[in-house]
């Protein structure tokens, strides 16, 4: 049977819209799974989408946006046209449900659009709530629509609309405008996401004026400098938003920047060992499967790139499995790994093992690295900058369940017991002991009672090579953690990015986790004055 005209337009634009549904509420489910770290829909999750997962969702929404175009270009047209029905007769109910799916479709978008103009995946909670439910909402209402329209419909005009009879001409112009659409969507990527892209005016003083790097911020500059804040969302089912407010100075050929988010109790121990009965043990609720969430240290991440994709760069590869032939993510959260060959400069401030050096670790997201048999821990593209000498060791061979043997011991047993004494979260208390001033273990020497705590965190010396390019200093006061860091504008490193006008900055911040991290889509753009 023959189609009417606008029926065949419009069962063009019902087979786009087929595709892209399933692929929306895909992409969106394995967002969903991957930042509230719960299987939602059990059984399906190794069947969705994995790797640049948010870069995927966000293509297919601008896919959303022309299709309805077309679809309110396809009514306009046809405005004066006699109403028609794809059956002899349909249900009252199914006609709602037709009018259901348009309005939630257009809610959805909405409410995505709103989160992605607000810059951050937090965007004000709820905005993610209604957006959430209301997928969920309109695959039961599709769901349902499919059963009534089958039920209803006399199978000669159902047939017309599952297999419909397309000229060539027809077949022609979806290709050309499915083409079409994709590439005009990956050609203007850059200029939207430039255009709608929150400013970090970078202030210049003058050299005369000092900055002391130790995180007090004493300095009449930093008060004078303009701010921004970023709201970043928690992962877990709080999904409590953590806002970080972002300075930055430049002076001469040096830049500075200033980090500050609240923290009601500072976390200052890291897997701290415990004498137990049968020996020593590495205190731990998730060190196994590489997601510590309870004795861990309060950690802050700096991502730098050169291009504004949302989710760091594109850097969030989701999934279980999202790296080709690399074992599978131990959370299913999944990696992280610059696309195409790029770099994604990171700078990674730890309140324990980097406490006293007056620097952070300087690493890097570039392409996956291969796997390397016996490594406890696979990381993807993440890794540290090379390092000379110095820096921080665990005091410990080689993690287990049970019992371990310490590297070393302290020279005076009267070292630990400050531990003791020590609250977790005592701001004047890093669980780290230096190198230099403890001794080889010897059995000898282990006369502990049991109950015992001791740092698992050796320091060295200051990072040496690429890893210590960035002096920074932390201190936690009322309530707030405050992170100052400086390094050269320009940097000979590989492993470095130059701190240049319109660069891109996320942060992310590590709540005594290990890896599970709060973070926000949209990027800084940093803008010299």
């Amino acid at each position: 049977m023959p189609l009417h005209k606008p029926l065949t337009r419009i069962v063009i634009l019902h087979w786009l819209a087929l595709p892209l549904l399933f692929a929306s509420l895909a992409s969106g489910a394995r967002i969903h799974i991957s930042s509230r770290l719960d299987d939602l829909l059990p059984g399906i999750a190794h069947w969705l989408p994995q790797g640049d997962v948010y870069g995927l969702h966000l293509l297919l929404a601008c896919c959303w946006l022309v299709l309805a175009s077309a679809y309110g270009t396809h009514l306009w047209l046809n405005r004066a046209a006699r109403p028609y029905s794809t059956a002899g007769r349909m249900a009252p109910y199914n006609r709602g449900l037709i009018q259901a799916l348009r309005w939630l479709l257009l809610a959805l978008l909405l409410l995505g659009l709103a989160i992605y103009l607000a810059g951050s995946a937090a965007a004000g909670g709820w905005l993610l709530w209604a957006h959430r439910w209301l997928a969920f909402t309109l695959l039961a209402c599709f769901i349902l629509h499919m059963v009534m329209q089958a039920g209803w419909t006399p199978w000669t005009q159902l047939r017309a609309i599952v297999l419909p009879r397309l000229t060539w001409q027809a077949c022609v112009v979806t290709l050309l405008a499915i083409l079409g659409i994709g590439t005009a969507t990956w050609l203007l990527r850059p200029t939207w996401q430039q255009a709608t892209t929150a400013v970090l005016p970078v202030g210049s003083i003058a050299l005369s004026e000092t900055i002391t790097v130790d995180g007090a911020s004493t300095e009449a500059a930093w008060q004078q400098a303009a701010a921004r804040t970023v709201e970043t969302l928690g992962v877990g089912r709080e999904q409590a938003a953590i806002p970080v407010t972002v300075q930055a100075l430049r002076q001469g050929e040096v830049m500075y920047f200033r980090f500050s988010w609240p923290d009601p109790t500072p976390s200052l121990q890291h897997l701290p060992l415990i004498k137990t009965p049968t020996g020593w043990q590495i205190k731990q609720r998730g060190l196994n499967q590489h997601d510590e969430t309870l004795y861990y240290e309060d950690k802050l991440a700096i991502m730098f790139a050169n291009d504004a994709a949302a989710a760091g760069s594109g850097s969030m590869q989701l999934g279980h499995q999202p790296v080709h032939r690399a074992p599978p993510h131990a959370t299913g959260r999944g990696y992280h790994a610059a696309q195409g060959g790029g770099l994604i400069d990171v700078w990674h401030w730890k309140a324990v093992r980097t406490h006293g050096f007056n620097q952070l670790d300087d690493s890097h997201f570039g392409s996956p690295y291969p796997v390397v048999p016996g490594d406890t821990r696979y990381t993807a593209g993440y890794k540290s900058d090379p390092l000379q000498a110095g820096g921080y060791t665990e005091n410990w061979a080689w993690p287990g369940e049970g019992n371990i043997r310490p590297k070393r011991l302290p020279r005076d047993p009267a070292l630990l017991t400050r531990f003791q004494q020590a609250k977790a979260n005592d701001p004047s208390v890093y669980w780290g002991m230096s190198w230099y001033e403890s001794m080889p273990y010897d059995s000898k020497d282990d006369h502990y009672p049991v109950g015992t705590l001791m740092p698992s965190v050796l320091w060295k010396t200051v990072f040496e090579g690429d890893r210590g390019d960035v002096q920074a200093a932390a201190q936690w006061q009322q309530g707030r953690w405050t992170l100052e860091a400086a390094r050269g504008i320009q940097s000979a490193s590989p492993f470095d990015l130059d701190l240049v006008d319109g660069l891109y900055l996320w942060v992310a911040v590590f709540d005594h986790a290990q890896i599970r991290h709060s973070y926000h889509l949209r990027p800084l753009r940093l803008r010299f004055d």
